[in-house]
C-alpha cells in the first residue's frame, strides 16, 4: 500500500472519528446547558477561526510545501527554516491573545444578543475559551511539521485522542452536575494538552534546537513571495467561510448561531474525504513537482480529481437525508425544519468546494498561489455584500445561499484558470467531468428525496431505503463514468482486500 493511500486513510479515519466524538458532546451541551451557552461557544469558535487565519496567514501551507521538498536534502536550510517559522508563530500567539482579551467586552456589549446568561460571565468565557482555543495557531505549526513528513497517521492520532478527551470530559462534568465554567475549564485545558503532545511529537523529527525560536534572514527572503500569496488565500477564504456565522451572531439571537453553525459543521465535516485527500496529496504534489516528475504527477491528479469528484456526492446526499432524524434527536423537530433548507444548500456548496480543492492543491505545489489569492480577493467585492443581503432577508437559508453562489464564482473565475495554467487542460472538459456527475445525482438522489416528499414519509426507514436504493443506482453508473485508471486501481485494491482475507 503506497504512503499516500495510506495517508488518506488516516486522515479519513481520524476526521470521521473526531465528528462523531464533537456530536455526542453537543447533544449533552445543548441539554443541560442551553441553547445560548452553545451558541457562545460556537460564537467563540468562529471568532478565533477567523483572528487566527488573519494572524496565521496561511504559512502553513508554506511550511507543508518546503518540509515534504527539503527536508531529505537540506538539512542545514530546514533546521533554519523550522526556527523562524516557530518564532513567527510564537509571536502571532501571545499577540492574538492579547486581541482576544481587550476584545471580548467588545463583542459583548455591541455585537452578539444574549438574554440568560450575565455579560461579564459572557465576558469570562469569552477570554478564558478564546486564547486557549487560539493555540491552534501553535498547533497548526507543528502540523504542518508533521505533514511535511507525509506522517498523517500521528497527526490523527493525537487529533482524535485529544478530541475524545475533550468531548468525553466535557460529557462527565455534565452527568457529574457540572455547569458551564467547568466545562469552560476543560475544554481551555485540552486545548493546551494537545499542543503539548504535538510538540514532543515534533522532536521525535526535529532536533530541540530546530524548534527554538530563532529568525534567519535567508528563510524569509526564500519564502516570502509564496507565503504572501498563500496568506492572502488564507485571508480572504476565512472571511468568506467564517462571514456567514458572524453577520447570523449579529443580526439573529445567538442561540439560532448555534444551530446553525452545528449544521455547518456537520455538513463542512462531509468533506473528511476531500481533506484527507488533500492533505495526503498536497506534500506528494510539491514533491513530484520539486523532482520534475511530470507523468507522475498528472497521473496523481487525474486520479484522485475522478475519485474526490465521484466519492464526496454520497456523503453530501447522506447528510441531507439524515438531518431531519439526526437535529431532531440533538434538539428538536421544529428546530430540525428550520435546518432542512441551510444544510441543503450547504451541501451543496460544500460539494462544489470539494471538486475544487484537488487542482487548488495542484495549483499550490506548482507555485501559482495568486490565482486563488485574486479569486478569494475579488470574491469580496461579489460574494460579501451578496451574504449580507441574503442573510438579512432569508436568514440561514440566506446563508446557505450565499456558499452556493461563492463556489459558483470559484467555478467561473478560479477554475477556468488553473486549467489553463497549471493543469494545462481544457476548462470545457474539467466542466463537462463535473456537469456528468451533477446529472447522475440529481437522477438518483433528487428522485429518491421527490418520491419521499410525494409521499410525506420522512420515518427513518423510509429516509434509510431511499437512500440506500438511490446509492445502488448512483454506484452502478458510477463505475462506468470514472476515468481507466481509477477503475483499474479500484479493481486492484478489491483483489489486495480479498487476498487478505
Amino acid at each position: 500500500m503506497s504512503k499516500l493511500f495510506k495517508n488518506i486513510i488516516y486522515n479519513l479515519i481520524g476526521q470521521g472519528l473526531v465528528l462523531i466524538i464533537s456530536f455526542a458532546a453537543v447533544k449533552y451541551v445543548f441539554g443541560r446547558l442551553g441553547a445560548e451557552a452553545l451558541g457562545i461557544i460556537y460564537f467563540t469558535v468562529a471568532v478565533n477561526a477567523v483572528l487566527a487565519t488573519v494572524l496565521e496567514m496561511g504559512i502553513s501551507s508554506t511550511i507543508v510545501r518546503e518540509i515534504s521538498g527539503h527536508f531529505d536534502s537540506d538539512k542545514k536550510y530546514i533546521e533554519d527554516f523550522v526556527r523562524t517559522f516557530s518564532l513567527f508563530y510564537w509571536s502571532i500567539y501571545l499577540l492574538a491573545s492579547l486581541i482576544i482579551f481587550f476584545m471580548a467586552p467588545f463583542f459583548v456589549h455591541h455585537w452578539i444578543r444574549l438574554s440568560e446568561i450575565n455579560p461579564s460571565t459572557a465576558i469570562y468565557i469569552l477570554r478564558i475559551l478564546g486564547i486557549s482555543s487560539v493555540m491552534g495557531l501553535l498547533r497548526s505549526f507543528y502540523t504542518s511539521l508533521i505533514r511535511g513528513l507525509q506522517k498523517m497517521g500521528i497527526v490523527n492520532f493525537i487529533d482524535v485522542v485529544t478530541s475524545a478527551l475533550q468531548q468525553f470530559g466535557a460529557i462527565l462534568i455534565l452527568i457529574l452536575g457540572g455547569g458551564l465554567l467547568p466545562v469552560v475549564y476543560w475544554f481551555a485545558a485540552s486545548h493546551i494538552l494537545r499542543v503539548v503532545i504535538y510538540f514532543f511529537f515534533c522532536l521525535r523529527s526535529f532536533s530541540f534546537s530546530a524548534v527554538v525560536p530563532k529568525a534567519s534572514l535567508n528563510v524569509l527572503k526564500r519564502n516570502f513571495k509564496f507565503a504572501f500569496k498563500t496568506a492572502l488565500i488564507s485571508f480572504f477564504s476565512i472571511i468568506h467561510t467564517q462571514a456567514d456565522k458572524i453577520i447570523i451572531s449579529k443580526l439573529l439571537p445567538v442561540a439560532t448561531l448555534g444551530y446553525y453553525s452545528l449544521a455547518y459543521s456537520g455538513v463542512s465535516q462531509g468533506t473528511t474525504l476531500t481533506d484527507s485527500v488533500s492533505q495526503a496529496v498536497y506534500p506528494s504534489f510539491s514533491a513530484l513537482y520539486k523532482a520534475g516528475d511530470k507523468n507522475s504527477l498528472m497521473a496523481q491528479y487525474h486520479k484522485l480529481q475522478d475519485f474526490v469528484c465521484f466519492c464526496i456526492l454520497p456523503i453530501f446526499a447522506m447528510i441531507v437525508f439524515v438531518t431531519i432524524p439526526l437535529f431532531s434527536y440533538i434538539f428538536n423537530r421544529q428546530v430540525a425544519d428550520l435546518l432542512l433548507l441551510p444544510v441543503t444548500l450547504l451541501c451543496i456548496g460544500f460539494y462544489m468546494n470539494g471538486t475544487v480543492t484537488v487542482p487548488y492543491m495542484f495549483s499550490l505545489a506548482v507555485g501559482k498561489p495568486g490565482i486563488g489569492a485574486k479569486f478569494n480577493f475579488f470574491a469580496l467585492f461579489v460574494v460579501l455584500p451578496l451574504t449580507i443581503i441574503l442573510i438579512y432577508f432569508f436568514g440561514l437559508t440566506g446563508a446557505g445561499l450565499a456558499w452556493v453562489f461563492y463556489n459558483i464564482f470559484s467555478y467561473s473565475y478560479a477554475m477556468p484558470r488553473i486549467c489553463k495554467e497549471c493543469i494545462n487542460i481544457k476548462p470545457k472538459d474539467w466542466f463537462f467531468h463535473i456537469t456528468r456527475i451533477f446529472i447522475l445525482a440529481i437522477l438518483t438522489y433528487g428522485l429518491s428525496w421527490l418520491v419521499l416528499s410525494a409521499i410525506k414519509n420522512h420515518s427513518i426507514i423510509a429516509l434509510t431505503l431511499a437512500y440506500l436504493s438511490a446509492s445502488v443506482a448512483y454506484s452502478f453508473f458510477s463505475y462506468f463514468l470514472i476515468t481507466k485508471e481509477l477503475r483499474k486501481t479500484i479493481i486492484y485494491y478489491f483483489k489486495l482486500i480479498f487476498r487478505l482475507k
